[in-house]
């Protein structure tokens, strides 16, 4: 029972993962080669591992890959599916958690 107690608690995504998918969802569509120069080398595992979790598809155009939420995240957040509506929620999220506890919990 205490092990199935710790699957159950576990969240969907670690810190990192998490900060990569919000990032993306706020600047959405973007590069993955502009997601790797803010967020760092590991957002290469971070996007693989988001692809996986079907939170974000790429199309690739030429060498470049363009990132976009899925579907699957706007239902598991539950968000809007529209990008531009989606994207304000997330920010009034985001600032609304800003001000319940203060700017240093970003």
């Amino acid at each position: 029972a205490r092990h199935v107690k710790k699957l159950s608690n576990r969240p969907l995504l670690t810190p990192g993962p998490l900060r990569t998918l919000s990032f993306i969802a706020l600047r959405q569509p973007i590069t993955q080669a502009y997601v790797v120069r803010v967020r760092g080398k590991l957002a290469y595992t971070h996007v693989k591992q988001l692809r996986d979790m079907d939170l974000i598809t790429d199309e690739k155009i030429g060498r470049t890959r363009v990132l976009r939420t899925t579907t699957s995240f706007a239902d598991y957040f539950n968000l809007r599916h529209d990008p531009a509506v989606m994207k304000k929620e997330l920010k009034n999220v985001l600032d609304l958690r800003e001000q319940l506890t203060g700017p240093s919990a970003r």
